[in-house]
């Protein structure tokens, strides 16, 4: 996976260069008092004990601002996956879980001589054009979401719905046959097709094309997005005819 420059203020496994700066700043304080150079006496027990409780203190502070810092990387690239409008993953985030997913069947397959594959539905918005023109950016926009819910709520937790751009979306579905995916296919075109968005005093319904393709682990992920492609298209001039 490769990273926003951005993001790579710190590696998530361990603190950053000025942290480890700031943590010695904070041991620097009391380092004279457990140095018995700096004193012709030992230090007391209750010096001892105040210095090691500002320790304490300071690595504890320390683990904090690690752990507020790792929690905002982790923000942050989630927001780099994600599909600002919809909340939906982006065509970036879905690549990535559509290549992590073939490797994992593919290791799978490898394990166990089994064939897993999985299905991506592709997914078009019909007229999505005249929406906007007609209605203007934000009955769009709220059209998108509209979208994004439905294809949410349609689908298993283990499944990955995605806006790719424009009015495009796609699912994956890992370890779902040919068969089950048309079938699933069908029943999202369907329920998409039966959806409507309330506009003001307006009602505009939505449409939509969706393509269903399978996928074997040795399969190239760009290579199913084009089959995904292509065969929405087919479907999308089925139903016009």
């Amino acid at each position: 996976m490769s990273h926003d420059p951005s993001l790579m203020t710190a590696p998530l496994d361990g603190p950053s260069a000025r942290m480890y700066a700031e943590v010695a700043g904070m041991l620097a304080r009391f380092n004279g008092a457990l140095d018995p150079a700096n004193d012709a006496e030992e230090l007391s027990p209750t010096e001892t004990t105040a210095a090691l409780k500002l320790a304490l203190v300071a690595m504890t502070e320390a683990q904090k601002r690690i752990e507020r810092q790792q929690m905002r990387i982790a923000e942050l690239e989630s927001l780099s996956v994600t599909d600002e409008l919809t909340g939906a993953m982006n065509r970036r985030g879905f690549d990535m879980q559509l290549r992590k997913s073939m490797a994992h069947q593919k290791r799978h397959s490898q394990e166990t001589d089994e064939q897993h594959g999985g299905v991506v539905l592709m997914i078009d918005l019909d007229r999505f054009k005249a929406v906007n023109d007609t209605y203007g950016h934000a009955a769009g926009d709220e059209l998108l979401r509209l979208v994004a819910g439905v294809l949410t709520r349609d689908v298993r937790a283990s499944d990955t719905v995605a806006r790719l751009g424009g009015d495009e979306f796609a699912v994956l579905m890992p370890d779902l046959d040919a068969e089950d995916g048309l079938t699933r296919a069908r029943r999202l075109e369907k329920r998409l097709n039966s959806t409507r968005l309330s506009w003001g005093e307006l009602v505009l319904p939505v449409s939509a094309s969706v393509g269903a393709v399978s996928f074997r682990p040795q399969d190239r992920p760009a290579e199913v997005l084009n089959r995904a492609d292509e065969i929405m298209y087919r479907r999308k001039a089925e139903r016009r005819a």
